[in-house]
Protein backbone atom coordinates (compact mmCIF):
# COMPACT_ATOMS: atom_id res chain seq x y z
CA UNK A 1 0.00 0.00 0.00
CA UNK A 2 2.56 3.07 -1.27
CA UNK A 3 1.06 6.59 -1.41
CA UNK A 4 2.59 9.52 -2.49
CA UNK A 5 1.77 12.28 0.05
CA UNK A 6 4.32 14.12 1.91
CA UNK A 7 3.81 13.19 5.24
CA UNK A 8 4.34 9.01 4.17
CA UNK A 9 7.36 10.51 2.02
CA UNK A 10 8.85 12.01 4.71
CA UNK A 11 8.29 8.91 7.34
CA UNK A 12 9.63 6.35 4.69
CA UNK A 13 13.19 8.53 4.01
CA UNK A 14 13.54 9.31 7.47
CA UNK A 15 11.87 6.47 9.48
CA UNK A 16 11.58 3.64 7.60
CA UNK A 17 10.74 0.91 10.33
CA UNK A 18 8.04 3.17 11.20
CA UNK A 19 6.68 3.64 7.57
CA UNK A 20 6.50 -0.01 7.06
CA UNK A 21 4.52 -0.68 10.47
CA UNK A 22 2.22 2.05 9.30
CA UNK A 23 1.97 0.50 5.86
CA UNK A 24 0.83 -2.96 7.74
CA UNK A 25 -1.76 -1.22 10.40
CA UNK A 26 -3.40 0.67 6.88
CA UNK A 27 -3.53 -2.44 5.20
CA UNK A 28 -5.35 -4.46 8.32
CA UNK A 29 -7.40 -1.63 8.40
CA UNK A 30 -8.50 -1.78 4.94
CA UNK A 31 -8.84 -5.58 5.31
CA UNK A 32 -11.14 -5.28 8.51
CA UNK A 33 -13.09 -2.84 6.24
CA UNK A 34 -13.98 -6.10 3.80
CA UNK A 35 -15.04 -8.97 6.26
CA UNK A 36 -17.99 -9.91 7.19
CA UNK A 37 -20.53 -7.15 8.83
CA UNK A 38 -21.32 -7.91 12.43
CA UNK A 39 -24.65 -7.04 14.04
CA UNK A 40 -24.64 -3.39 15.06
CA UNK A 41 -22.68 -2.41 11.50
CA UNK A 42 -25.61 -4.51 9.48
CA UNK A 43 -28.65 -2.88 11.74
CA UNK A 44 -26.89 0.62 11.59
CA UNK A 45 -26.69 0.33 7.63
CA UNK A 46 -29.98 -0.98 7.34
CA UNK A 47 -31.18 2.42 8.72
CA UNK A 48 -29.18 4.41 6.12
CA UNK A 49 -25.49 4.68 8.85
CA UNK A 50 -22.50 4.75 6.85
CA UNK A 51 -19.68 2.83 7.98
CA UNK A 52 -16.53 5.30 7.31
CA UNK A 53 -13.42 3.37 8.53
CA UNK A 54 -12.65 0.61 11.15
CA UNK A 55 -8.82 0.59 13.20
CA UNK A 56 -8.36 -2.97 13.44
CA UNK A 57 -6.34 -3.54 16.14
CA UNK A 58 -8.88 -1.63 18.45
CA UNK A 59 -11.80 -3.26 16.83
CA UNK A 60 -12.84 0.30 16.58
CA UNK A 61 -15.55 1.70 13.58
CA UNK A 62 -16.82 5.02 12.49
CA UNK A 63 -19.93 6.22 11.05
CA UNK A 64 -21.32 9.18 9.63
CA UNK A 65 -25.37 9.92 9.73
CA UNK A 66 -27.78 8.98 7.42
CA UNK A 67 -27.73 11.49 3.97
CA UNK A 68 -24.42 13.41 5.66
CA UNK A 69 -22.86 14.80 2.67
CA UNK A 70 -19.64 15.72 4.23
CA UNK A 71 -19.53 12.21 5.78
CA UNK A 72 -18.09 13.50 9.60
CA UNK A 73 -17.29 10.26 11.95
CA UNK A 74 -20.65 11.09 14.41
CA UNK A 75 -21.02 7.73 15.81
CA UNK A 76 -17.96 5.07 16.62
CA UNK A 77 -18.65 2.04 18.29
CA UNK A 78 -15.49 0.96 20.69
CA UNK A 79 -15.35 -2.70 21.06
CA UNK A 80 -11.55 -2.95 22.27
CA UNK A 81 -10.45 -1.39 25.99
CA UNK A 82 -7.75 0.12 24.38
CA UNK A 83 -6.89 2.52 21.24
CA UNK A 84 -3.91 3.08 19.16
CA UNK A 85 -1.80 6.33 17.48
CA UNK A 86 -1.46 5.95 13.85
CA UNK A 87 1.88 4.34 14.37
CA UNK A 88 0.37 1.70 15.99
CA UNK A 89 0.99 2.75 20.05
CA UNK A 90 -1.08 2.47 23.26
CA UNK A 91 -2.83 5.66 22.68
CA UNK A 92 -5.59 5.67 25.58
CA UNK A 93 -8.50 3.58 27.47
CA UNK A 94 -11.37 3.25 26.95
CA UNK A 95 -14.59 2.02 27.77
CA UNK A 96 -16.10 -0.62 24.98
CA UNK A 97 -19.57 0.77 23.67
CA UNK A 98 -20.88 3.47 21.79
CA UNK A 99 -19.84 7.33 21.75
CA UNK A 100 -22.95 9.59 20.02
CA UNK A 101 -20.90 12.72 18.94
CA UNK A 102 -24.33 14.58 18.51
CA UNK A 103 -28.09 14.06 18.17
CA UNK A 104 -29.55 12.31 15.47
CA UNK A 105 -33.93 12.46 15.93
CA UNK A 106 -35.22 12.12 19.29
CA UNK A 107 -33.96 8.98 20.36
CA UNK A 108 -30.23 8.82 19.17
CA UNK A 109 -28.83 11.39 22.12
CA UNK A 110 -25.31 12.82 22.16
CA UNK A 111 -23.24 10.38 25.00
CA UNK A 112 -22.20 7.30 25.73
CA UNK A 113 -24.21 3.80 25.17
CA UNK A 114 -23.05 0.70 26.85
CA UNK A 115 -23.43 -2.19 24.10
CA UNK A 116 -26.83 -3.62 25.87
CA UNK A 117 -28.04 -0.08 26.38
CA UNK A 118 -27.62 0.78 21.90
CA UNK A 119 -28.93 -2.41 21.22
CA UNK A 120 -32.74 -1.63 23.03
CA UNK A 121 -31.94 1.95 21.54
CA UNK A 122 -31.29 0.23 18.17
CA UNK A 123 -34.49 -1.57 18.23
CA UNK A 124 -36.63 1.85 18.80
CA UNK A 125 -34.61 2.90 16.37
CA UNK A 126 -35.77 0.33 13.90
CA UNK A 127 -39.44 0.60 15.18
CA UNK A 128 -39.86 4.14 14.43
CA UNK A 129 -41.30 5.89 11.23
CA UNK A 130 -38.87 9.06 11.59
CA UNK A 131 -35.51 6.84 11.02
CA UNK A 132 -37.54 4.45 8.84
CA UNK A 133 -38.31 7.91 6.53
CA UNK A 134 -34.36 9.36 6.47
CA UNK A 135 -33.56 6.35 4.54
CA UNK A 136 -34.84 6.58 1.35
CA UNK A 137 -33.48 3.58 0.45
CA UNK A 138 -34.76 1.66 2.89
CA UNK A 139 -36.38 -2.04 1.51
CA UNK A 140 -40.05 -3.01 2.33
CA UNK A 141 -40.88 -6.94 3.34
CA UNK A 142 -42.27 -8.25 -0.05
CA UNK A 143 -45.35 -10.33 -0.14
CA UNK A 144 -44.94 -12.92 2.08
CA UNK A 145 -47.40 -15.78 2.79
CA UNK A 146 -48.84 -15.23 6.36
CA UNK A 147 -46.78 -18.56 7.79
CA UNK A 148 -43.60 -17.03 5.75
CA UNK A 149 -44.04 -13.13 8.00
CA UNK A 150 -44.70 -15.30 10.92
CA UNK A 151 -41.21 -16.92 11.05
CA UNK A 152 -39.30 -13.83 9.95
CA UNK A 153 -41.40 -11.48 12.46
CA UNK A 154 -39.94 -14.49 15.10
CA UNK A 155 -36.58 -14.55 14.13
CA UNK A 156 -33.81 -12.26 16.11
CA UNK A 157 -31.90 -10.11 13.95
CA UNK A 158 -29.01 -12.40 13.73
CA UNK A 159 -28.95 -16.00 14.08
CA UNK A 160 -27.73 -19.68 13.34
CA UNK A 161 -29.37 -22.16 10.92
CA UNK A 162 -29.80 -24.78 14.62
CA UNK A 163 -31.86 -21.35 15.98
CA UNK A 164 -34.14 -20.20 12.76
CA UNK A 165 -34.59 -23.86 11.91
CA UNK A 166 -36.08 -24.35 15.84
CA UNK A 167 -38.37 -21.41 15.48
CA UNK A 168 -39.94 -21.73 12.04
CA UNK A 169 -40.61 -25.67 13.03
CA UNK A 170 -42.36 -24.38 16.21
CA UNK A 171 -44.72 -21.83 13.93
CA UNK A 172 -45.24 -24.71 11.53
CA UNK A 173 -42.85 -24.68 8.87
CA UNK A 174 -41.34 -27.62 7.78
CA UNK A 175 -37.08 -27.83 8.16
CA UNK A 176 -36.81 -28.05 4.29
CA UNK A 177 -39.06 -25.33 3.44
CA UNK A 178 -37.48 -23.24 6.23
CA UNK A 179 -34.06 -24.09 4.56
CA UNK A 180 -35.43 -22.40 1.30
CA UNK A 181 -36.79 -19.90 3.19
CA UNK A 182 -33.54 -18.78 4.46
CA UNK A 183 -31.87 -18.96 1.10
CA UNK A 184 -33.75 -15.40 0.21
CA UNK A 185 -31.37 -13.29 -0.89
CA UNK A 186 -33.88 -10.53 -0.73
CA UNK A 187 -34.49 -11.46 3.00
CA UNK A 188 -31.46 -12.82 4.48
CA UNK A 189 -27.91 -12.36 4.57
CA UNK A 190 -25.61 -14.74 5.43
CA UNK A 191 -23.19 -13.28 7.55
CA UNK A 192 -20.82 -16.02 8.10
CA UNK A 193 -20.80 -19.82 7.70
CA UNK A 194 -24.07 -20.97 9.65
CA UNK A 195 -25.35 -17.99 10.53
CA UNK A 196 -27.92 -15.65 9.28
CA UNK A 197 -28.95 -12.01 9.17
CA UNK A 198 -31.94 -10.46 8.63
CA UNK A 199 -31.59 -7.73 5.84
CA UNK A 200 -34.82 -5.73 5.62
CA UNK A 201 -35.92 -3.85 8.67
CA UNK A 202 -39.23 -2.41 8.69
CA UNK A 203 -41.68 -0.11 11.26
CA UNK A 204 -44.08 -2.01 13.37
CA UNK A 205 -47.93 -2.14 12.01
Amino acid sequence: METNDRFHQWLKNQHPDDYRRLLRIQEANADAMQQPKDEFTSRLEALGFVRLAVTAMSDTHYFAFPGDKRRENNLTIQKAERTYDRHGKLSIGYDPGVDVFKPYGRLLTEGFYTFDEFTLLLNKMEKSGWYQEKNGTMKRLPVLTTLQREVYDSLPATFTWAQGKQIAVNVGMPERTAQRFFGNLVLFEKARKGVYMKKITFAEI
